[in-house]
């Protein structure tokens, strides 16, 4: 790749990135979220509630018979993940407390294209109550191939900036707070 590929390459995988954070917080089911052939994706997935991490249960998942990512009593369980995914998929275990159960794709594969769905159950003894159901379109792009997302990137670059300025002052109003709190 010459300089200005790669440039044009950068800013489309920038733009890419700019879309999913605007489509993730637009509130439409499925949230569709755009990734780069070979390149890292976030599929998003929040729950924020009154129950302990060790006693949720996480299944990200094609189907029942597609496990992208699992997560029980307090830990990662791969051993029913779909070979295709293994040593690809990671959750942010440093946010799980505040309820951030995304989890990212390496090196992302045409054949990733898919809707998935984030399934958050809570434990009770042995009984498991859906909490929160979350369905994500992944679609890929890359080389030779394309899904149309050039569509309307001044308006989506215009609301991330809006969305990543909004997000900035929340988190410094809730430190305030519990600063004054203490």
């Amino acid at each position: 790749m010459d300089g200005k590929q790669l440039q044009g390459h950068n800013l489309h995988k920038l733009l890419l990135l700019l879309l999913n954070v605007v489509d993730a917080v637009s509130g439409d089911s499925p949230v569709p979220v755009s990734g780069y052939l070979g390149e890292q994706v976030v599929l998003p997935c929040t729950y924020k509630g009154n129950v302990p991490v060790s006693d949720l249960h996480v299944i990200w998942g094609i189907s029942l018979f597609e496990i992208l990512h699992k997560f029980v009593d307090g830990n990662d369980d791969l051993t029913e993940q779909d070979a295709r995914f293994r040593n690809r998929t990671t959750l942010f275990k440093d946010q799980l407390e505040q309820g951030n159960w995304s989890v990212l794709i390496s090196d992302l594969r045409k054949s990733d294209q898919n809707k998935y769905e984030c399934q958050i159950y809570k434990k009770k003894e042995e009984v498991h109550y859906l909490l929160k159901s979350n369905e994500v379109h992944l679609s890929v792009t890359g080389p030779g191939f394309s899904t149309g997302v050039g569509v309307g990137l001044g308006i989506g670059i215009l609301l991330s900036v809006v969305f990543l300025v909004a997000v900035i002052g929340v988190r410094r109003i809730l430190k305030r707070r519990r600063r004054d709190s203490i």
